[in-house]
Parts: structure tokens; C-alpha cells; sequence
């Protein structure tokens, strides 16, 4: 039972490369870009790139691969993705507020959401952060290198020795 597990998780590990396609769609439906999207394995310890197909939003910035990869992200693994040990530490219900560029040439990312303020485990932090980052630099029609973090407009991230929160930049 392990064993193909660990052969389905492998299949996934070799189809995660970071590579956005488009898929052309006729007439008005939704473009469909397949990308990678990060969730984690072994009980939260690693994350694992999964390629999926998400719905190109339009128009940027809150559209774009980043727009479609962050609901995907936020919905979960599928069924599929999850009975081979797929997880995440993204809390159910967490919804996308707004995703806007920051920075020369667009090359950050600041996103809020609503759903975090739950999250006070810095490990469970830590997990997020990675599956949102490593979720949105992947994207190679995208030019975000950085990511700023915001739950409901406040910043959001990992808690500081000093007090308070360092919402990034994070990066890869």
C-alpha cells in the first residue's frame, strides 16, 4: 500500500515541472494554463509540486495564471491528489481578497486573504508560505520573484523576536 503511494506521489514529482502551457479554448470559454501548484506530503514535512490545469484569469493583474493558480492552491488537492497523501496547511475556507503587483516591473506579488487569522503555529506559517511562494515564482509566464502576505489588509507571515509580523518579502 505504501509502495504505490510512493509511486503515485513519484508520478506527480515527475509531472511538476514549473513550466506554465496554455490551452487554447474557443470562443468565450475560460483559457486553461497548466502549471505547478505546491501541497505537502508526509504529514506536512515536504512540498511537492503537482502540474494542474487552473483557469487563466483575466484581466491582470488580479487575473493571470497567479490569479488561477492562487484559487486552485486555495481550494485544496483534489480527491485524487489527496487518497495519494496529498495535504495542505492551508486552512479550508481561505479565500483570495486581492492579488496586485508591487515593485520594478511588476516582480512582486502582494496578495491578500481572508481565513489566515486562525493560523499561530509558526510551522503551519511556515507551510503556507512555502505552498504560496513556491506556487507563484514557479510560474514561468509570471515575473514574480517576491511575495508579500496580507490577511484581511493586515500584514500576515511569520511572527517576530521583537513582536509583530513579517510579511515578506518572501521568495524561492
Amino acid at each position: 500500500m505504501r509502495a504505490s503511494a510512493i509511486l503515485i506521489l513519484l508520478g506527480f514529482v515527475l509531472a511538476g515541472c514549473a513550466e506554465a502551457v496554455v490551452t487554447a479554448s474557443p470562443g468565450n470559454e475560460a483559457k486553461m494554463v497548466r502549471t505547478t501548484l505546491y501541497f505537502l506530503v508526509d504529514d506536512g514535512a515536504m512540498p511537492l509540486g503537482v502540474r494542474r490545469e487552473v483557469v487563466e484569469r483575466t484581466p491582470p493583474p488580479w487575473g493571470s495564471v497567479a490569479g488561477g493558480a492562487l484559487e486552485a492552491l486555495l481550494a485544496g488537492p483534489t480527491a485524487e491528489e489527496a487518497s495519494a497523501g496529498l495535504t495542505t496547511a492551508i486552512p479550508t475556507g481561505t479565500k483570495l481578497i486581492s492579488l496586485r503587483s508591487r515593485g520594478y516591473g511588476g516582480t512582486g506579488a502582494v496578495i491578500d486573504l481572508s481565513g489566515l487569522g486562525g493560523v499561530h503555529d509558526a510551522l503551519d506559517r511556515a507551510r503556507i508560505i512555502t505552498q504560496i511562494v513556491r506556487t507563484l515564482v514557479g510560474i514561468s509566464s509570471s515575473s514574480v520573484e517576491r511575495v508579500w502576505l496580507l490577511e484581511g489588509g493586515q500584514p500576515w507571515g511569520m511572527f517576530l523576536m521583537k513582536g509583530g509580523v513579517g510579511n515578506g518579502p518572501f521568495d524561492y
